[in-house]
């Protein structure tokens, strides 16, 4: 039986685990294991840290966002392999290897039911991972309108982006990736209706020289502390105690 038809199952039968305190872990082991909040329609969702990641399996598609805001790959949900340790999924640019046990990520602590390797265009990857709560008609506020979207830094502070570096702002369903020139930060947002607030974000350690220092630091302050989001066709701002971000659309 393949990990998606096991979760079929567990979907029906969500109006009774309500009630329970806790959940049998669906793939053995014996352990408490409360299902993993996922964007909507998604089964199985797994993610990993430095670089940050993330993992979304439906029915229909497998969807790896890598790190540092690098395009997502999407690939047809193929028949899983039964694995000795769990399932196989392969595909020519997606190849996702789960196996069932317990699996803590080092950056929440979050204890996961699987832990989940992933080969995506020829780059290995390992994180966490499991089934995600059931389905709801309303989709949690980290998959409104950032979601999938990606970013130009314009100015910061009015202040124009400087001729070099990478300057942009990259969101998936609930991680952002950000560079403002120097440093790439990776981590976690959500959205409550204009405001984002974002999680711890981890950064490189590169040594940046001006103008590129001073930019990033400015930049940075703003994407670190909630923020006002304020859209417009193909624009984005973002605004707080700390300054003006100005994007454009990629």
């Amino acid at each position: 039986m393949t990990l998606l038809s096991r979760l079929i199952p567990l979907a029906l039968g969500a109006t009774l685990l309500s009630a329970c305190t806790t959940m049998e872990n669906p793939f053995g082991g014996g352990y408490p294991s409360p299902p993993m909040p996922g964007p909507t329609g998604v089964f199985f969702h797994a993610v990993g840290q430095e670089p940050g990641w993330t993992l979304d399996i439906d029915p229909r598609e497998m969807r790896f966002s890598g790190p540092y805001g690098q395009r997502p790959i999407s690939q047809p949900t193929p028949r899983a392999i039964n694995g000795f340790a769990g399932e196989i999924y392969q595909t020519p640019r997606l190849n996702v290897n789960v196996v069932h046990g317990q699996c803590r990520d080092g950056m929440s602590g979050r204890a996961y039911p699987d832990k989940v390797q992933v080969r995506a265009d020829n780059r290995s990857f390992e994180g966490c991972g499991g089934p995600t709560d059931v389905p709801s008609a309303a989709p949690p506020v980290m998959s409104g309108p950032l979601a999938d979207s990606h970013w130009q830094v314009v100015s910061v502070n009015g202040r124009t982006t400087p001729l070099k570096g990478e300057y942009r702002m990259d969101f998936t369903f609930d991680r952002v990736s950000a560079r403002f020139g120097c440093n790439s930060f990776s981590g976690t947002y959500a959205l409550d209706r204009d405001m984002m607030s974002t999680g711890p974000l981890m950064s490189t350690k590169m040594a940046c020289s001006d103008p590129a220092a001073s930019f990033e630091s400015q930049g940075s302050a703003v994407v670190t502390q909630p923020a006002r989001v304020r859209f417009s066709p193909g624009h984005l701002t973002l605004s707080n105690n700390a300054g003006i971000v100005e994007l454009e659309r990629r």
